[in-house]
């Protein structure tokens, strides 16, 4: 991973805390799950921003370590299984679907074991604000001027990534699977998912200027 990927993945993430947030005339303001504003000091912001911050580059520093983890799974069911499947005596014709499953299985269960941990951090971080916050009075601001919070091209570029690489790895399960794929759709796709990406960046760059209007 280049240190421009790095850095486009840690802006992506920060933007999904910034937009828990929105400016007004009396200061910032934190953006409830139950859509209602309520006033947050700068100095809380700032420190719940750094708690974030320390999650998303701790999770871009497990990588490596998670790609070695992938890789060596991966050795391990090529090899392992092709020996397992040979002492038990199964015919030579499934051992090329039953070693591609089990590729399948272990590598996307690793992927998923790191984004359910991922995704558990950045819930009990909202939660801490949700309790921080919750005494407070809502502020008077129209939920629909604020918009919903949501970053819908940010999550099509995601869906787009998780798509390639459910493909990359359902194609050891299936050896005629890369033949019969037009890979011109999949060359197409990773400009697309970057595109969308820098499309997101715009949007929530505009919706805050629209708030402050």
């Amino acid at each position: 991973m280049s240190d421009f990927q790095k850095r486009q993945i840690r802006d992506t993430e920060l933007r999904r805390f910034d937009r828990w947030f929105v400016d007004t005339v009396m200061g910032p303001a934190y953006r409830g799950r139950d859509g209602r504003v309520r006033s947050v000091k700068p100095d809380e912001v700032a420190r719940w921003r750094s708690e974030v911050e320390t999650h998303v580059d701790a999770m871009i520093a497990s990588a490596p370590v998670q790609a070695a983890w992938a890789i060596g799974a991966l050795v391990v069911v090529v090899f392992g299984g092709g020996w397992l499947l040979d002492m038990l005596a199964i015919p030579q014709r499934f051992h090329a679907p039953a070693i591609g499953l089990g590729v399948f299985v272990v590598e996307v269960g690793l992927i998923g074991i790191e984004i359910w941990d991922y995704v558990a951090g950045w819930r009990e971080r909202r939660d801490g604000i949700e309790t921080a916050v919750a005494a407070r009075a809502p502020l008077p601001i129209d939920p629909q001027r604020i918009g919903s919070g949501h970053n819908w091209f940010q999550s099509a570029s995601l869906a787009l990534v998780a798509l390639l690489i459910l493909v990359a790895y359902a194609s050891h399960l299936d050896e005629g699977m890369i033949a019969r794929i037009d890979w011109r759709w999949v060359f197409a796709a990773i400009p697309l998912a970057w595109a969308l990406h820098f499309v997101g960046k715009w949007y929530d760059g505009w919706m805050k200027g629209r708030l402050r209007r």
